[in-house]
């Protein structure tokens, strides 16, 4: 089995800045965890942990780029480099969310249907993150007419294989379609953190207490990748000239299936803007596709 990861550029340069700070809310000034921070145009990014806190490597290269901000259930926030470098707090602005009017039926019977079923033996390849490049990986469940008697998301699953995955933590998010066909706003409006165990092959997330109907337009499903120091592992990697380099690694590895060309719509949010992703199995025309499992219910 091979692995497919992002591999980014290593740029040495002689006047290295470091920003450190705290993202905090703009009402409560309480710390927002897990924020996405990009440089747009760049390889470079990090997540604020568990308190909000972050630090950044600046390259050289960087210096006159932009930063932004993203989190969940927040306004996207975007700065200079240098007001980034100087700025010891961050403020975001919470989203003002309008709730949808939640109607509950009393069940019969409980009716499922799993969309995407994925046996282990499916499973192909891998998504790993080498470096600090945050990055969400989403993939895309069209709408169906067979759903219509079982129209509520239940659960989702996300698929680990016999990846050696430490211990470490990633985010589930859920996107209606956007205008442009990638992935729009936010439908869950609180944040699903998933912790694994090491070598665990598999998490289930239950998501049925949100009472949330299958959009018509379809929805993504995302994966994201949390660069927090809980999730980080050094590790060396071996390159062909039988040169050896010490890089960063962050847990976990998700899974893939391999899929004809066509049949699967897959998005990634990297360097700060979303795009259409598309990745070959190892020596074939086969497509990679990010091992995500739905669960559908009445």
């Amino acid at each position: 089995m091979r692995l497919l990861f992002l591999l980014f550029p290593i740029l040495l340069f002689s006047q290295s800045q470091t920003a450190k700070g705290v993202v905090l809310d703009k009402e409560t000034n309480a710390p927002v965890p897990y924020v996405n921070i990009s440089i747009l145009e760049s390889q470079s990014g990090t997540s604020s942990d568990e308190n909000g806190t972050y630090s950044l490597d600046i390259k050289k290269d960087d210096l006159n780029k932009i930063v932004k901000l993203s989190s969940l259930g927040y306004e996207d926030s975007s700065l200079t480099i240098s007001m980034f470098l100087n700025a010891s707090k961050i403020y975001l602005k919470s989203k003002s969310e309008v709730l949808d009017e939640v109607f509950i039926n009393e069940k019969i019977d409980d009716v499922n249907i799993v969309v995407n079923e994925i046996e282990d033996s499916e499973l192909c390849q891998g998504y790993g993150s080498m470096e600090e490049n945050p990055w969400i990986m989403a993939l895309y469940f069209p709408y169906n007419d067979e759903y219509e008697k079982t129209e509520f998301l239940k659960s989702v699953k996300f698929h680990f294989g016999n990846f050696k995955n430490k211990k470490s933590k990633f985010r589930l998010r859920l996107f209606s379609v956007g205008k442009d066909s990638l992935p729009g706003e936010d439908i869950l409006k609180e944040n699903i953190i998933v912790s694994l165990k090491k070598k665990q092959k598999f998490a289930e997330v239950d998501i049925s207490e949100y009472y949330i109907l299958f959009p018509y337009e379809g929805v993504y499903v995302a994966f994201e990748w949390l660069y927090i120091p809980y999730n980080v592992e050094e590790v060396t990697y071996h390159f062909e000239n039988k040169k050896k380099e010490k890089r960063l690694k962050y847990h976990p590895i998700l899974s893939s299936t391999c899929e004809e060309a066509g049949k699967f719509t897959v998005a990634t949010y990297v360097s700060g803007r979303w795009i259409f992703y598309s990745a070959k199995k190892y020596k074939s025309e086969e497509k990679s596709i990010p091992a995500i499992s739905l669960t559908l219910s009445n």
